[in-house]
């Protein structure tokens, strides 16, 4: 007869085989869609963006700096006023169209993306006026104060008093040259 073998375990390795081939797939998993996780996070601080559900939702035609219309219907920044789109400012000596630049910068805020609104009321000229958001959840009012390209519109919100402070100390947007208040502005 043959002699007999001594019985050899197996080896640890190959058990931790399946182990490692799941923790591979986990973490290809999690690489993938990692970053849409986090893009769910509020200005990087890990807490999760709050979700808008307004009453007003679709992609915006921008009028300027502070109105645009969703499905045909005219809405009005709440608590905010850009400058005009005719509207002069200087910068280190130079005039430029600060209107026309705060409606850019809306134009990048929103990115051709879906804008959601919550209506807060009807101005006197039939325009809805309403807190909007990108498709960020960002709130495109603060966005456009506190970048310098509006100013608060104080007469009806003091709302964003805190963002156009810290634009105003920054000297970011209208801030960095002169300019005439947007108010002042439309009443000549």
């Amino acid at each position: 007869m043959g002699k007999l073998l001594p019985f050899r375990r197996r080896s640890k390795s190959v058990k931790l085989l399946p182990i490692i081939c799941v923790a591979i797939v986990l973490g290809a998993l999690v690489g993938f869609y990692a970053p849409d996780i986090v893009s769910l996070t509020n200005n990087n601080t890990g807490q999760l963006a709050k979700t808008v559900d307004g009453d007003i939702r679709g992609y915006a035609e921008i009028t300027d700096g502070d109105t645009i219309k969703i499905n045909g219907e005219r809405i009005r920044f709440h608590g905010i006023d850009a400058p005009e789109i005719d509207q002069p400012c200087t910068k280190e000596g130079r005039k430029y169209q600060c209107g026309v630049e705060a409606k850019a910068y809306l134009n990048t805020i929103i990115n051709n993306q879906i804008v959601t609104c919550i209506t807060e009321s009807t101005d006197r000229y039939g325009r809805t006026i309403a807190q909007c958001y990108n498709y960020l959840n960002e709130d495109i009012e603060a966005s456009m104060v506190s970048a310098g390209m509006a100013v608060a519109y104080t007469y009806y919100s003091y709302d964003y008093v805190i963002e156009e402070t810290q634009a105003r100390i920054a000297n970011v947007g209208i801030w960095a040259g002169e300019f005439e208040n947007p108010y002042d502005y439309r009443s000549r």
